[in-house]
């Protein structure tokens, strides 16, 4: 009895931060409220808060450490909002009282990180403490000079730099509204819409189903910024559909953390990590929502041939399910329209909270027009906690990330990471591609989307830029790897979390996610060699040739993979569309023309080849009649 009363306590104390966190930062879309610094401390402290009443409610017999953890967040953070101040006026030379903060303030960062993501982040953050403090040890070139213990814990935090940077401003001021969004879609009902659209295609298409995960995913992550949600918003529907009309578990699970995982390079949001990119590059972010958007397309559209493909191969029927028309007619509205509205207003150039905050008004007007698609009250609080839950875990793997951006700057150790890539290179761009994109899947491996971009985004972009690459187009590159990292083996969350919805291998269903994510892995390398990509200079005769190379090359990849055409193929014939493929994309990033004057044909030649294979196959027995 006295236990049921503590949770409903709980719960009641989760609900309302939540709540309060929400309308606080609703709030502040519309009027000043406090500047910078005390905004991002208060954002802060309510993602603390949150994060430890959640682990409470989860293992109430830690309420001893939990309760002293919150206790001295709140202190740490009232400090700091105290006398933030005064702490940037003696930045770099804190006092002792700022010293302790300073020190309790990483400390609850990394420990509420660890309670919200898992040892990776926090493992990482104290690898980077520990080289700003025994670098100086090391030998060149990660010699750094020796550093007083005061002016650590001042870079991490403390002095209004490191924790209080950039980034958490990204957080407060766009991420936590976005993903409140994110959650509001759900609770409105609108992934009616997404589940309408399934039984639609699946009628159709017998891949229908599949090709439901694919876009209804597209949908989903693009605003939820995570691709764990996504993949058990989305895949709870889509993946047993998958099944149920002859999917294998592993090919249902890989579909879903595929398509969940593009969601975060889709525009107009991009897993709300766009806004980082924005910043960091200083780049408008109707630039960067227009430069994602060709990529985009060719990974769904890859994607797409997959599934298509793998129905073919396995003689997958079209869903006897009927799909209400009328129903999905209705439901659209309520996901079309607030996003066409934040897309708008976006475009005329308000600001990211200002627009997000009108979409969330449009949905919940729209939501209330249908007495079937009206929320109860408590359904509406439930995604407002829910979106304010999922926002504090980022706020404070935010928060921890921080710290590590204050060693980077302080050490320079992002410089000497681009120096000793280029010297590992011997200065070819190529083989500096190749490591910076190891080390972005490495960074990116079991953190959260937006923090696994800005991670890399520090550490590895330099080194692209150093070597001439644009900083977008660097940063695109990082930013897809660590987006792609969640399928990556060994540590491959998105793959993780399907699996278990599919019942299915997680190493097979990871293996099979990089097969249909082929593309993610290879556009990443065509937009440095082929700039029209993002919408960059590039020579006219490149233009379309490049665009057939690449499309041709994609195909051919996942041809290959599937072993399917037309029918299914030899494994000769497989390796055939393998080399053709490496030729066709070959010639996007080398632009010889002699790879695409070999592969084209060869392309041509295999396709009518299999063409005329599958119509004598299907004319024998005719004929035999």
């Amino acid at each position: 009895m006295r236990e049921r009363w503590q949770q409903k306590a709980l719960s009641i104390a989760i609900s309302v931060v939540a709540v309060t966190m929400v309308i606080y930062h609703l709030v502040s879309t519309q009027y000043l409220l406090l500047g910078p610094i005390p905004h991002q401390n208060l954002h802060l402290a309510f993602a603390l808060v949150l994060v430890f009443l959640g682990t409470l409610q989860k293992k109430p017999r830690l309420w001893a450490w939990i309760f002293v953890l919150i206790l001295v967040s709140l202190v740490a953070t009232g400090y700091v909002h105290i006398f933030y101040y005064d702490l940037e006026l003696r930045s770099g030379f804190p006092t002792l009282a700022d010293a302790i903060v300073g020190i309790i303030l990483v400390i609850v960062a990394m420990e509420s990180t660890r309670q919200a993501w898992g040892l990776a982040l926090p493992f990482l953050a104290a690898f980077f403490i520990a080289y700003s403090i025994l670098g100086y040890l090391l030998p060149p070139p990660f010699y750094i000079m020796k550093f007083e213990f005061e002016q650590i814990v001042s870079n991490m935090g403390i002095g209004m730099r490191g924790m209080y940077g950039s980034v958490l401003g990204i957080s407060a001021n766009y991420i936590f509204l976005f993903v409140v969004f994110g959650s509001l879609l759900g609770a409105s009902g609108a992934t009616g819409f997404f589940i309408e659209i399934g039984k639609a295609m699946g009628k159709r298409l017998r891949s229908g189903p599949a090709m439901a995960a694919v876009v209804t995913s597209a949908l989903v992550g693009m605003v939820t910024g995570s691709v764990a949600a996504n993949v058990a918003t989305t895949g709870s529907f889509t993946i047993p559909l998958m099944k149920r009309i002859g999917y294998r578990p592993e090919q249902a699970g890989a579909i879903e953390a595929a398509a969940s995982t593009g969601g975060q390079i889709m525009p107009p949001v991009m897993g709300i990590a766009a806004f980082a990119m924005a910043v960091f590059t200083e780049t408008p972010y109707v630039t960067v929502m227009a430069m994602a958007a060709i990529p985009a397309a060719l990974y769904f559209l890859t994607c797409a041939m997959y599934v298509h493909l793998q129905a073919i191969k396995m003689n997958i029927t079209p869903m006897a399910e009927k799909s209400d028309v009328s129903e999905l007619a209705k439901r659209a509205p309520l996901f079309i329209i607030p996003l066409a509205l934040l897309v708008v207003l976006l475009v005329i150039g308000h600001s990211a909270m200002y627009c997000v905050f009108w979409a969330m008004v449009a949905l919940v007007a729209l939501s209330m027009i249908r007495k079937k698609t009206r929320p109860s009250l408590g359904q509406w609080l439930q995604g407002f906690i829910s979106g304010a839950v999922t926002g504090a875990q980022i706020g404070v793997s935010v928060a921890c990330i921080g710290t590590m951006i204050g060693v980077v700057v302080t050490t320079g150790l992002g410089i000497k990471i681009a120096a000793a890539v280029g010297a590992w290179s011997g200065g070819h761009l190529i083989v500096a591609l190749v490591i910076t994109m190891l080390v972005s899947v490495l960074l990116g491996m079991g953190v959260p989307t937006f923090t696994a971009y800005v991670l890399v985004a520090i550490v590895a972009a330099p080194v692209l830029v150093e070597m001439g690459v644009s900083m977008i187009v660097a940063h695109f590159f990082v930013f897809y790897f660590a987006c792609f990292s969640f399928i990556t083996p060994p540590i491959a969350i998105g793959a993780l979390i399907a699996a278990r919805l599919a019942k299915g291998s997680y190493t097979k269903t990871a293996l099979e996610a990089t097969k249909v994510a082929i593309a993610g892995f290879v556009l990443p390398y065509a937009m440095i060699f082929y700039p029209v990509l993002t919408l960059g200079p590039t020579d006219a005769h490149l233009i379309l040739s490049g665009a057939i190379s690449l499309l041709a090359g994609l195909l051919a990849l996942e041809i290959a993979f599937v072993g399917q055409f037309f029918k299914k193929l030899h494994l000769a014939t497989r390796a055939l569309f393998l080399v053709v493929g490496a030729l066709l994309v070959g010639f996007v990033m080398a632009q010889n023309y002699a790879l695409l004057v070999v592969g084209i044909p060869l392309f041509a030649f295999l396709a009518l080849w299999e063409w005329k294979k599958a119509r004598t196959a299907k004319a024998v027995p005719v004929s035999a009649n």
